[in-house]
Parts: C-alpha cells; structure tokens; sequence
C-alpha cells in the first residue's frame, strides 16, 4: 500500500521541529473559495482527525489519481445511466406515460445527495436541482421522488426558501 506525506512545521520552545504526517487514503474533494481541497484520512489516526487540505500541499500524487480515476468511473456510469434514462424518456413520450414513472435518479443507483441548491417549475410541478456527493454535475429530481429519499433536507430547503416557493404557486 502506498501513503503520501504532508509536512508541518511547528516552533516549539524555541527549537524547529518537523513532523511527518502520513496520508493513509484521499476520502473527498471539493472546491473550497477557489481551491481543490482533499478530505484526507491520514495514517495511525482515528476518523475524526481526518482534514480537508489544500491539493498543492499533498504529496500523495498516486493516491490522488487513484481517488479520480474511481470518481471518473463513477461520473461516467452515471453518464450512462442517464443516456439509458433518456431512451425511456422518448419511450414513455412515444406511449403518453409519465416520464418520471419510469426514469431512474441518481438515487436509485445509490448516489447520495449533497444539497439541494434551486428549485423550479417545470410544467406545473416542483422539481429540484440536487448536487449528489460523487457527482461532479447536479440533477433534476422531481419533488416527489426527493422527497422520499431525503425528507429532511426538503424540509430545510421548503423552509429556507419560502417565498421561491410562494412564487411557483402564484404562478
């Protein structure tokens, strides 16, 4: 198994002392105020000292191609899902059914979802715009089907953004 090293540098009773802490796994990234952060586990530590670090200060370059090539394989399968999803789309239009009767989300293939950041009208219902975890593009979902995977993350956003919503039944 390979690791990678951060090094940190502390002044400690007037002497520099150089510490060596060693990257056990690369768990998460994100884009943090215009920076690719790393969530890292790092070796001999408990789960709970795991840290979000700047990309330019990690030296662990195989274990961060090894993290995005699972998380390219991940983006393309959902790509995939997708294309399939779009089949069923014209399918269902060709029949007069209900798309969403019949189209997969993101969460029947065990996505997880982030937050839900807008929602809209789409002929007549809600629909919400979700960032899933492992995701690098959010989805539409409609409102029923998130509601029944998450429930309290609908809830928050209902309740943060109540005239949004206000404005969708005026309408």
């Amino acid at each position: 198994m390979e690791f990678g090293i951060w090094n940190y540098t502390t002044l400690s009773d007037s002497e520099e002392e150089d510490k060596e802490y060693i990257v056990e796994k690369i768990l998460d990234r994100r884009i943090h105020l215009g920076e690719l952060q790393y969530f890292v586990k790092w070796q001999n530590f408990p789960d709970e000292d795991n840290t979000w670090e700047l990309a330019k200060f990690l030296d662990c370059e195989s274990l961060i191609a090894q993290f995005e090539s699972q998380r390219a394989k991940k983006n393309l399968k959902r790509q995939a899902e997708i294309k399939i999803n779009e089949i069923y789309v014209d399918k269902a239009k060709k029949f007069k059914i209900e798309p969403s009767l019949i189209m997969d989300s993101a969460f029947d293939y065990g996505h997880t979802a982030e937050q839900i950041l807008y929602a809209i009208n789409c002929d007549g219902k809600i629909t919400f715009l979700i960032q899933f975890k492992d995701l690098d593009l959010p989805e539409l979902i409609a409102c029923d089907v998130a509601y029944n995977h998450i429930p309290m993350m609908v809830i928050k956003f209902y309740e943060e953004h109540l005239k949004l919503l206000h404005a969708f039944a005026t309408i």
